[in-house]
């Protein structure tokens, strides 16, 4: 795993005292399997949280996902998977040519930090889409955040904990 801004969010996540996993999607990276375009990797998703909670049943689930993975994440919880706190980061309400994205569902008070200038989809048009949505702003940056990583992190992190009542 090697995106700068995920890795970020997992410090930020491990920084506050909680557990962080992350991971390659099928086919990305050196992980096995080939890439659906989203179809399968909620799967990956799936396998993921059933390992986490095989090692710390007791604890709750916090998740967060970045992109293509704050994508993912919502369609494991329209297809009724369920966490006590999500921080997606990155939501794209375009595809990556540009064309409208068809996004499962937002919960209602699902926390996501969106960047000013997001060629994907800004703050305000998330504000528009997703009015129940709690939207953080990370003004002067694009999709990929720039040199505003940690702070995005931070922000996921603090608001997990918050969420989780920690």
């Amino acid at each position: 795993m090697r995106n700068p801004l995920v890795a970020a969010v997992a410090r930020g996540i491990a920084g506050a005292g909680l557990y962080a996993v992350r991971f390659n999607f099928r086919g990305v990276g050196e992980s096995a399997g080939e890439w659906t375009g989203g179809l399968a990797e909620v799967e990956d998703l799936d396998l993921a949280i059933a390992e986490a909670r095989a090692i710390a049943p007791a604890l709750p689930l916090a998740l967060s996902g970045f992109s293509f993975g704050a994508v993912t994440t919502l369609r494991w919880l329209a297809a009724g998977g369920r966490a006590d706190a999500v921080g997606l980061v990155g939501l794209p309400v375009r595809s990556v040519a540009f064309g409208p994205e068809e996004l499962p569902p937002v919960p209602d008070g699902t926390f996501i930090v969106a960047a000013e200038f997001d060629q994907f989809g800004t703050a305000d048009e998330l504000r528009v889409a997703y009015p129940r949505a709690r939207i953080a702003a990370v003004p002067g940056v694009d999709h990929f955040f720039g040199r505003r990583h940690n702070e995005v992190g931070t922000l996921i992190a603090e608001q997990l904990v918050k969420d989780l009542r920690l």
